[in-house]
């Protein structure tokens, strides 16, 4: 017989997500002062650093709640997860336009500034998945 263990899940303390989440929140902060920089051709823009801000802080905190969410929607049976999963969905797409349509109409913050980060994450996970993440 084998001795497998059980995966830890957030109630253990520790999270099965932390690392993959970690990974994307230094790359995602690496790829938006990149993302920054590149803006910075057409001239210095205190909206569009506040808009890359915001973007890259949204995008964590997205992460973040959509970890919580699957950590524990693996502990719920089928309906309960596809349902609380499908909520977690629409409060983070409900919340990004939200936040683009502050910004788009007030014009305190880019509204570029803020989107360019959501794409970060997918582009890391696949990055990762095709150079093979070690261990």
């Amino acid at each position: 017989m084998e001795n497998r263990e059980k995966p830890k899940l957030s109630g253990d303390n520790t999270s099965v997500t932390r690392p993959l989440l970690v990974m994307i929140y230094k790359w995602g902060a690496v790829l938006t002062v990149i993302g920054f920089a590149v803006t910075l051709f057409w001239g210095f823009s205190f909206a569009q650093l506040l808009g890359f801000l915001l973007g890259y802080g949204f995008m964590c905190a997205q992460f973040e709640y959509l970890g919580r969410s699957c950590e524990s929607a693996v502990k719920l049976d089928r309906k309960s997860a596809v349902r609380k999963m499908r909520v977690c969905y629409a409060v983070r797409v409900a919340a990004l336009v939200i936040l683009s349509c502050t910004a788009a109409y007030t014009g305190i913050a880019n509204f570029t500034g803020i989107l360019i980060p959501q794409l970060f994450p997918k582009m890391i996970l696949t990055a990762d998945q095709f150079f093979g993440r070690k261990g």
